[in-house]
């Protein structure tokens, strides 16, 4: 009998397109031979913000009515065992993503008033990165604690860390320059040691 092959998904929340959150996921994904990865941009895709529109609000579980590509990344999440965020610290989530989580909060909500036996992200696996060019575990904090807090509502199970802050790494890129985070030996090593303890918990 063939063993299952999991899949992960790497989030990248960044507004930019292929920068160091990119990089750094890319890197850490590219050895898993074992793991079938996907890696998806969030600045690649048109996402709307909430317009609060209870009434229509999931009327089927987590269907929005917003015409745009929230979908694919909530499809996505849906498909994989596993997920790993990588995101640079602006103040704090970048929008377009941050309008995701939005999204993803009311159609949450809604399901859960009215399909509450439908939580299709209980238990799944996740893990947060905060990327910034001097790596301040301080200034990252409050987004890593917003991440879990996302994580937590979908009854995501988020993955812990041994140092402080403990729920994500707070990594250093070394600097604004696409590319540049792949100089960060360090940051490469915490990421990787990261990625193990996320195919731990998938495959307990």
């Amino acid at each position: 009998m063939k063993s299952k092959r999991y899949k992960i998904l790497g989030i990248v929340g960044s507004n930019r397109i292929g920068g160091n959150s990119y990089s750094l996921l890319k890197e850490i994904l590219k050895d898993t031979a074992k793991i079938k990865t996907k890696i998806i941009q969030v600045a690649k895709l048109d996402i709307k913000p909430c317009e609060l529109c209870f009434k229509q609000c999931a009327k089927k579980p987590f269907v929005c009515i917003i015409k745009d590509d929230f979908k694919i990344i909530l499809n996505e999440i849906k498909s994989a065992d596993g997920i790993i965020i990588a995101c640079p610290f602006y103040f704090y989530i970048p929008s377009k993503f941050q309008a995701f989580l939005e999204r993803m909060s009311c159609l949450d909500y809604s399901t859960l008033n009215k399909y509450p036996e439908i939580r299709p992200f209980a238990d799944k696996p996740c893990s947060f990165i905060a990327v910034s060019a001097s790596g301040s575990s301080f200034n990252a904090f409050q987004m890593l604690h917003h991440l879990q807090e996302f994580a937590l509502m979908l009854k995501m199970k988020p993955i812990i860390t041994s140092n402080w802050p403990f729920i994500g790494l707070s990594v250093k890129s070394g600097g604004i320059d696409k590319g540049s985070v792949l100089k960060e030996f360090e940051t490469i090593k915490l990421a990787k040691e990261l990625l193990k303890s996320l195919i731990k918990q998938i495959e307990k």
